[in-house]
């Protein structure tokens, strides 16, 4: 079987194809694969543009106010100002953590 991706992205236009049942489900099989693989990683970006409040990264660090001030004052975790509101990135703070999948469920219940 010829490749149905390769032809499609070389834009051979005006092609006839003849393909079986079989190559058909296997050329669906591929597309939702990359569709799977596409979302999964935009959601992961996502995941990590997220912006926590105050209180939830008090709640991750264990820290009061006054070390997450000295923290933004010696750029250790920088806060995000968003209108009035103070915010800090989810992958600052997973940074300063030194966690990868133990913190990326927080808050999502």
């Amino acid at each position: 079987m010829t490749d149905l991706m390769q032809i499609i992205s070389n834009g051979q236009a005006n092609v006839r194809l003849e393909i079986t049942g079989e190559d058909l489900h296997k050329f669906s099989n591929e597309l939702i694969t990359r569709a799977v693989s596409e979302v999964a990683a935009a959601l992961k970006g996502a995941e990590e543009d997220r912006l926590l409040t105050r209180d939830e990264v008090k709640d991750m660090c264990g820290v009061c106010d006054t070390t997450l001030w000295l923290w933004n004052k010696r750029n250790y975790l920088k806060a995000v100002k968003v209108g009035s509101k103070v915010r800090y990135r989810f992958s600052d703070v997973r940074r300063i953590l030194g966690k990868t999948d133990k913190s990326s469920s927080y808050g999502r219940e």
